[in-house]
């Protein structure tokens, strides 16, 4: 599934149904955060959810992002949800964590907002 989060959190819920999972939980949260960045000003008709898209790192533990820019050639930052990494590098304690990467190379060539 591929759109605007409004929609993809539709068809995931409609798919949750009729495949009885349990789902509910997580769309809740998902459309929490896209209610919040819209409160925020962020023009939520502008992101692309895809259940396709993943980081290629096994510590990420949920939620993960990419922010582009048509001028740039990759990805501009990159992150998300890495709560069991601390404890993996021997924390004694859970650490809920996110966190991201920002390439300067794409963010200069981009010069500004598009």
């Amino acid at each position: 599934m591929r759109g605007g989060p409004d929609d993809v959190a539709g068809e995931l819920r409609a798919l949750s149904t009729d495949a009885q999972l349990a789902l509910t939980p997580a769309l809740d949260l998902f459309e929490t955060r896209t209610g919040f960045l819209a409160a925020r000003g962020v023009d939520v008709r502008a992101i692309e959810f895809s259940t396709a898209f993943g980081r290629g790192f096994d510590y990420y533990t949920g939620f993960v992002f990419e922010l582009h820019d048509a001028r740039a050639k990759g990805a501009l930052v990159a992150g998300g949800r890495y709560d069991g990494l601390l404890s993996r590098l021997g924390a004694r304690e859970p650490i809920p964590a996110v966190g991201f990467a920002a390439s300067i190379e794409e963010l200069s060539a981009c010069g500004g907002p598009a």
